[in-house]
């Protein structure tokens, strides 16, 4: 059985969406549900309501599974440093938990979303190999690269199959803006507001935009594929898409233009990040197939409250 903690998000739903509908027999962990995802899975997959920080709980949960996907996080990137203690309680030490009580219950792999986005810091080189390295400069940044340093540790002690995937930023139909996170889904909840689009500097910012079901067939073949062992991939679209290029194309499927406020860069986010892909493509035979502005459209189309 595979489970997925954090199966109530934006990838965890699309994610057991796709292992259903190809077989496989899913557990479905979150503190809560919908009553979307209820009335779509009830009865297709085991759906457990767990409060993550309830350690004995959580290690129950982990009973039986031979694949982990591990998708929680308690913590985001908008918040910068202004939370560094609560990031280290909540981001790091129960993920460390949840590692070991994954090698106690006989998980066979454990599948570990980190942050292609931030894990790197100010990038030397663009695209960015999974071989460069790690200098986060946001807490965000570093909770995800601390967590993978002990995933890895745990790898060699203990034997522990893992995938450590830093994946870039993935958007389309489902996504909900909050916590600051995701600039699409805030560009177009600001255009349901009829409220400016904030952007960060002069929207020069480039980024690896991702469509959700180009990195969702991505975190699926990682199921039973030797290649990938031990290993850390980068999923995304291997292309950038400065702030103007999203917002703009964000315009062209409204089909009209937006007002914008422009503000100050946050000195926690970096000018530029790419990812190279080529790793993924080679050992998960996968390659990106969403074309931007289509997948664009498909999420305008897709968010509720969009004429």
């Amino acid at each position: 059985m595979i489970g997925v903690f954090g199966a109530n998000g934006f990838i965890g739903t699309a994610l057991v969406r796709r292992l259903v509908a190809e077989g496989h027999s899913v557990r479905a962990i979150s503190r809560n549900f919908s009553e979307g995802f209820l009335e779509e899975f009830g009865g297709k997959v085991d759906i457990q309501a767990v409060d993550f920080l309830d350690e004995t709980a959580t290690a129950e949960q982990l009973k039986g599974l031979s694949v982990v996907y591990h998708l929680i996080c308690m913590t985001s990137p908008g918040y910068g440093n202004t939370q560094l203690i609560s990031d280290i309680e909540k981001n790091v030490i129960p993920h460390i938990a949840f590692i070991k009580h994954a090698i106690e219950a006989g998980v066979e792999r454990f599948v570990f979303l980190s942050s292609g986005g931030t894990v790197y810091g100010t990038p030397q080189a663009i695209p960015i190999p999974e071989t460069h390295p790690c200098n986060p400069i946001s807490s965000y940044g570093l909770t995800k690269f601390v967590t993978e340093k002990y995933l890895q540790m745990f790898g060699d002690v203990d034997d522990l199959d893992y995938v450590i995937v830093r994946l870039s930023n993935p958007f389309g139909p489902g996504q909900v803006f909050k916590n600051s996170q995701g600039l699409i889904p805030a560009i177009i909840e600001k255009f349901k507001q009829n409220e400016p689009v904030t952007i960060l500097g002069d929207g020069s910012s480039e980024r690896d935009y991702i469509y959700i079901d180009d990195a969702i067939t991505a975190l699926v073949k990682i199921v039973g594929n030797d290649q990938v062992a031990k290993s850390v991939l980068n999923i995304g679209s291997g292309k950038g898409k400065s702030v103007l290029d999203v917002v703009g194309a964000v315009e062209a499927a409204l089909g009209r233009e937006l007002d914008k406020k422009f503000v100050e860069q946050r000195a926690t986010d970096v000018k530029a990040n790419i990812l190279d892909i080529a790793s993924a493509r080679k050992k998960l035979n996968w390659s990106p197939e969403t074309r931007f502005a289509e997948a664009i459209n498909w999420t305008v189309q897709g968010i509720s409250g969009v004429q």
